[in-house]
């Protein structure tokens, strides 16, 4: 399952970028010419609105209209509500609550990317100098972000769905440090493509409701990195969740291992400097470990019983090459225990201190026997 479609989600797949821009026609109304200034410095031309009114507290806009100049896109939003918004001296607009009502961006091919609402708090939507995705002009820096009922459609192809996106910043302003979860996301096989929808079909999985959570830290300066709480989970096939403590992840480490991806000698001298501490990895079974046992006998004319003692005799001779008697007994009557009544199976890892890439890489070639103990290794299944 490709994680990176969560955050293409939250973006609406689709950004504007540099130009030129026509000037709009100013309302008289503080606020609403700040926002359409800022429209257009995001890469946006014939930015028109169908009128704008003010109370004491809220200003509305409704009907607007605008295209990028970069791909000819046209955004279009029902009704943009601005709560207690003013305009500061660099001409950025604050705000306590902006709620975007009927958003949609259509291209000239077909593709459509939609939200019934956006509402973000405490933003700030600062003159982009023509460049930047259109939500990044539309949104700006902001404490907390909620989307409704998103749908993105390319020109040809399946589509995603999504219920609901909240994306929520930590109060000290890290911008790598919070939430982001979502749920009710409708993927049909197809979604996947090639062999991967097969095995889904085959299987029985026509589509999926996904649902999954991103939380943590990261401080791009010292390189820790904190991971809360990552999970990925879909209705009748499980959830798999993972927490992770590192360190030496610096920004310019991350920008030199995504220019080295695919390159073990130049990715390996990058990875000395990068520390792993405590890891969990968990899968709690939503019916997928059943269906894989039933259709795997089926397959083989076997029984499920036996199918599930030819797994964890696999697992057995896999772990042999560890030379850990114990590890390879406490592994096996987890899986066995977990195949027999599927709940959850974990595996985890707790060093008494962190350890370096080349610690893992060095002790899992030259003394594998030793690696549970240093890793202090569990592996348990749970109801």
């Amino acid at each position: 399952m490709r994680l990176s479609f969560v955050f293409a989600l939250a973006l609406l797949a689709t950004q504007a970028a540099t130009g030129a821009a026509n000037a709009f026609e100013a309302t008289g109304n503080a606020v609403a010419d700040g926002f359409l200034r800022i429209m257009e410095s995001g890469g946006f031309t014939d930015v028109t609105i169908d009128a704008a009114a003010t109370d004491d507290i809220t200003t509305t806009l409704t009907g607007l209209s605008a295209r990028s100049v970069a791909y000819g896109d046209r955004l279009t939003i029902t009704q943009i509500a601005i709560e207690d918004g003013l305009i500061d001296a660099r001409y950025a607009l604050r705000a306590e609550a902006i709620l975007y009502s009927g958003i949609a961006m259509e291209g000239d091919g077909g593709a459509r990317s939609s939200a019934a609402a956006i509402t973000v708090t405490a933003p700030r939507l600062a003159l982009r100098e023509g460049s930047g995705s259109w939500l990044g002009t539309v949104l700006g820096t902001f404490g907390t972000m909620t989307l409704t009922n998103l749908e993105a459609r390319p020109a040809d192809g399946p589509g995603i769905s999504v219920a609901n996106v909240v994306v929520e910043r930590a109060a000290d302003a890290n911008p790598a440090a919070g939430r982001v979860a979502f749920e009710g996301a409708e993927l049909g096989a197809a979604f996947f493509r090639g062999p991967a929808a097969d095995v889904l079909i085959d299987l029985g999985y026509e589509s999926l409701n996904v649902s999954g959570v991103l939380a943590g830290r990261w401080d791009g300066d010292t390189g820790d990195l904190s991971l809360t709480e990552v999970s990925l989970a879909a209705d009748d096939l499980g959830a798999l969740a993972l927490a992770a403590e590192a360190s030496g992840l610096t920004q310019e480490r991350f920008a030199e291992l995504g220019a080295g991806l695919g390159s073990v000698q130049t990715m390996l001298p990058l990875l000395q400097s990068v520390k792993v501490g405590a890891l969990t990895v968990a899968f709690r079974d939503g019916g997928l470990t059943e269906r894989i046992v039933g259709r795997t006998a089926a397959l083989s004319g076997s029984t499920p019983d036996a199918v599930r003692a030819r797994a964890v005799a696999g697992l057995a001779r896999g772990l042999s090459m560890v030379r850990s008697p114990a590890l390879t007994t406490s592994a096996t009557e987890a899986l066995r225990s977990f195949l027999a009544a599927p709940g959850t199976l974990s595996v985890a890892m707790a060093p008494p201190a962190a350890l370096s890439v080349s610690q893992l890489i060095g002790g899992a070639l030259m003394t594998p026997d030793k690696l549970p103990q240093l890793l202090n290794l569990s592996i348990a299944a749970l109801p």
